[in-house]
């Protein structure tokens, strides 16, 4: 019995072990965003884009989600990602100039491309 104790206390020390290893290297991980500058094109709601390399929305784009993005209008205030970035608007037919943040995300099998900050120049 005193074998069986030991080995249960090795394997539960190795394995707290492994989990503060891999914590550690969680918490720390240096990822930064990817970032563009484009047109954005909002959504009716406000909380996704389409952002193009023209402002008139004839070149390719690509999609990101706003929601929960850090955000600085023109006159340079830092917001929240509260309510949205209110300077991108929600008018489907104007563009913003904007410069943009991203992060590629992967959970529950998914994959998407998030921002994280956005800035209406």
């Amino acid at each position: 019995m005193n074998g069986t104790i030991r080995r249960h206390a090795v394997t539960a020390a190795v394995t707290g072990v492994a989990v503060v290893i891999t914590a550690t290297w969680l918490v720390n991980r240096d990822v930064r965003p990817t970032v563009f500058e484009g047109w954005a094109w909002p959504n009716a709601a406000g909380n996704t884009i389409w952002l193009t390399e023209a402002p008139d929305g004839r070149s390719e784009g690509d999609g990101f989600i706003l929601a929960g993005a850090r955000w600085t209008g023109p006159d340079h205030v830092r917001h929240d990602g509260a309510f949205g970035p209110t300077c991108v608007g929600t008018d489907t037919t104007s563009s913003t100039h904007v410069e943009i943040g991203v992060v590629d995300v992967e959970a529950d099998g998914a994959s998407w491309r998030h921002a994280v900050w956005l800035r209406c120049l």
